[in-house]
């Protein structure tokens, strides 16, 4: 799951540091920096090699900014947080909603560097600087779930339904966060918000099934992860549940994912 759209962040980022491009006096700044983001995220090697360019030529926070995209591209997510990070600390100039932004970021590539100390750390200072921005809530209890703090989790979802109310993705995490404290009847009432919206919520099904299999709802459970099963991947992690679930008496306690929610990557939209 991951969000932030990178149009916006571009006329954001790059109209700022408009003077920093005064070696390259015929460039729109806003364009520049969006070809490159789209450069980095396609071809990222290229877009490492055009971003470096680019900051050497005076390109300034655009250019710091899409070199650590395509650094994460490349796989390279620690380096991509600590670049994240730096540039976010260093933009004390600029509002705090697009140094929240910023250091969000940081911490989906923690996040994605299984790097959970870290990810926290960017993420509390999103916060503090723009606590009514739901995606950063709903970042940091995605952290909190994959170091096993799912209460923390289930109060950071809270906010972000504060903020965004019915959202979907929010409802499936904390449903998930409820459903791994042992809380299963609140776990199906988030999937069942979540359904409402979308009917063919794949993951809001299955975790409804694995909660209602809990309680000792087999009939439930049944119908909803095989249905889970025609809108999920064969091959993924989610289906490989479902089917154990499946298999499992009612009442069983429900197979846990070994790693917590999926990370997002900087610039994603909520799925």
């Amino acid at each position: 799951m991951r969000r932030f759209l990178l149009g916006m962040t571009a006329l954001m980022i790059a109209a700022p540091f408009a003077d920093g491009l005064a070696q390259a006096p015929r460039t729109d700044p806003a364009r520049r920096y969006g070809d490159c983001m789209a450069l980095a995220r396609s071809e990222p090697k290229r877009g490492l090699e055009t971003a470096r360019a680019w900051e050497n030529a005076g390109g300034g926070a655009g250019a710091r900014h899409c070199r650590a995209i395509a650094l994460f591209e490349l796989g390279d997510h620690v380096e991509a947080g600590k670049q994240l990070e730096a540039l976010a600390r260093e933009m004390t100039g600029q509002s705090n909603a697009l140094r929240a932004e910023i250091f969000a970021q940081a911490g989906q590539a923690y996040q994605a560097a299984r790097l959970g100390e870290q990810a926290l750390a960017a993420q509390n200072a999103a916060i503090l600087l723009n606590s009514q921005n739901a995606e950063i809530w709903i970042d940091r209890s995605i952290t909190y779930a994959a170091v096993g703090a799912y209460r923390e989790a289930v109060s950071d979802l809270t906010h972000a339904l504060a903020l965004a109310p019915g959202r979907g993705d929010a409802l499936v995490l904390r449903a998930a966060a409820r459903r791994q404290l042992g809380d299963f009847k609140a776990a199906v009432a988030d999937a069942d918000g979540a359904l409402q919206a979308d009917p063919n919520a794949a993951e809001a099904l299955l975790e409804r099934g694995l909660a209602r299999r809990a309680l000792g709802d087999k009939n439930g459970s049944d119908a909803d992860l095989r249905k889970a099963l025609t809108l999920l991947p064969a091959s993924s992690e989610q289906a490989a549940r479902a089917r154990a679930a499946l298999a499992a008496p009612a009442g069983a306690p429900p197979p846990a994912s070994p790693q917590g929610p999926t990370p997002r990557k900087p610039g994603d939209k909520p799925r």
